[in-house]
């Protein structure tokens, strides 16, 4: 994973083009042409400052680090004086839809039951269920077909044929489901309808839910306005119910972000930047811009690109992310929607080992051509091997004066060169792969770079010591660069903080195992000049 130019976050892939702004284009040239394209289903779809094939296809999201400086301007004597503080603009999560009664009458219903008006459910009670109303509206083009002859129908007889009838409500209902119940299996549409008014209606009798069907029927033809703003607001409300509990899960803080209705719209607020850690910060406008991405309804494929929201964040937050990112793949699935994350990181993936991250496909934006020589990928994957375990450890990764031989393991066994195989030339392969790194330009092999200069730090060390003791319990009592070094300065020899800064980059190189063929990772670290001058002075203290 990395970083490129060309998706930071001032890029607008815009619905009709893509939208690159000056100071954003390669060495600010305002005259170049910018495009983008992606491979998709064995397509090829592109972007450029004319057209956007892409977003007929995808629906595109960006969440990114959204801080922006504000100045307050108090008068103070007179004089205008600005007092800087950081916000966080307030996030938009769609609009408000105004609370809506059902014009539902019971008189008008009961009349048309006479004698049996004890029949007739009160709709607006019966269907008060939040989760109810949610499904009606998802099957309202069923709702919409109920006034088709052959439903209609049906419906008007079984009013016909309840209203006749004698007995208790039970009775009534038991009778009148026996004689329609096959009918309305019959009709698709109708049937869709009674079973999500059957789900819901805890209580109801069979007869109930077809009264209450025959009731949707007839006000869906009076006043369909009114029906569908009625079930849309029960979707609004356990929309904006879900939005408070997911802020209330990820606020944490003593001052925390929250759900308000304002001016038509629904919007996130949070608080001044500066009352927040900027851990804390972070996750929770991360969250958030999830939970938007979560509300979209549409049901194109979403590509999410997350820039460098992570690379902020501490090992307990990122996984808190990650947990946010696994819940929001979850939802996409359960909806049968697609969903494809796009991390812009400077972090190692091996950050990434949630479930639902497992299968990512990791992209260097940058030199991949360093790659691990098959002497280190044998010496670093095998280490552990009882057949040179501890003459690896004692003379070929860590330092050591006497010149040691295992070519004939190295050779026989591993089907490595011989030459590498004695610990003197072993360490010339090491200087040299180093020298091509840098040198610049050419390829490498990372891992033996990190090898050379734990070994050069140890022999500088070893050369600092003045007694023969002293270097002999350097070399076989003590395990380890750190505990090497450890020793060096606790006999008053000072070891400067480079050498055991660098520990960080080298043993992550050494113990690799299970990830050796990341090679990218480590390469991209050296590249990096502050790090080679660490290394450089590190060598040759």
């Amino acid at each position: 994973m990395g970083k490129a130019a060309y998706l930071q976050h001032s890029i607008a892939l815009e619905a009709a083009r893509l939208n690159v702004d000056e100071k954003d284009k390669h060495k600010k040239k305002d005259t170049a042409a910018s495009k983008l394209s992606i491979e998709y289903d064995g397509n090829t779809l592109g972007a450029n400052s004319g057209s956007n094939k892409i977003s007929e296809i995808f629906d595109i999201h960006v969440i990114k680090s959204n801080i922006e400086p504000k100045a307050k301007l108090p008068k103070i004597n007179g004089f205008t004086v600005a007092k800087p503080y950081l916000e966080i603009p307030a996030l938009d999560l769609g609009p408000i839809f105004a609370k809506e009664k059902i014009n539902f009458d019971i008189n008008k219903y009961k009349q048309c039951f006479g004698a049996n008006s004890k029949l007739v459910p009160n709709l607006a009670t019966r269907c008060d269920d939040e989760y109810l109303r949610s499904e009606l509206l998802s099957v309202i083009a069923c709702i919409d077909k109920l006034k088709q002859k052959k439903s209609s129908d049906l419906l008007d007889e079984i009013v016909e044929a309840a209203k006749g009838l004698s007995g208790t409500k039970a009775s009534i209902s038991d009778t009148i489901e026996a004689d329609f119940a096959q009918k309305i299996d019959e009709v698709p549409h109708l049937k869709t309808v009674f079973d999500v008014v059957m789900k819901y209606g805890h209580g109801n009798t069979w007869l109930d839910s077809a009264i209450i069907c025959y009731m949707l029927m007839d006000l869906n033809i009076s006043d369909r306005s009114n029906l569908k703003k009625w079930l849309q607001y029960a979707v609004y409300s356990r929309r904006l119910q879900s939005l408070k509990d997911f802020i209330g899960d990820i606020n944490g803080a003593w001052v925390a972000a929250e759900i308000k209705e304002t001016k038509g719209r629904v919007l996130v607020i949070f608080p001044e930047a500066s009352s927040l850690s900027n851990g804390q910060r972070d996750l929770l406008y991360f969250g958030c811009n999830l939970l938007r991405t979560r509300e979209m309804t549409s049901t194109k494929p979403c590509i999410l690109l997350i820039d460098e929201v992570f690379d902020y964040l501490d090992d307990a937050n990122i996984v808190v992310a990650q947990y946010f990112l696994s819940k929001l793949i979850d939802t996409y699935r359960q909806d049968g929607r697609q969903i494809y994350i796009c991390l812009l990181t400077h972090l190692d993936p091996l950050y990434f080992k949630g479930y639902a991250l497992k299968r990512q496909q990791t992209v260097y934006l940058g030199d991949t051509s360093q790659k691990i020589s098959e002497t280190m990928r044998k010496v670093i994957t095998h280490r552990e091997d009882p057949n040179w375990a501890e003459d690896l450890s004692r003379h070929f990764l860590h330092y050591h004066p006497d010149d040691h031989d295992i070519s004939e393991i190295f050779n026989a066994t591993y089907g490595l060169p011989k030459k590498h195989g004695k610990s003197h030339s072993f360490y010339e392969f090491l200087r040299e792969e180093w020298d091509k790194c840098v040198a610049g330009g050419g390829s490498y092999d990372p891992f033996a770079v990190c090898a050379y200069v734990r070994v050069q730090i140890e022999q500088c060390a070893y050369s600092k010591i003045q007694t023969e003791p002293e270097r002999l319990k350097f070399l076989t009592g003590c395990n380890g660069t750190a505990t090497k070094l450890e020793y060096v300065e606790s006999i008053g020899i000072p070891v400067p903080e480079a050498c055991l800064l660098l520990g960080v980059v080298y043993n992550d190189a050494l113990h690799r195992k299970g990830a050796i063929d990341q090679s990218s990772t480590i390469a991209l670290k050296l590249r990096n000049l502050g790090l080679q001058s660490m290394m450089k002075q590190a060598i040759n203290w």
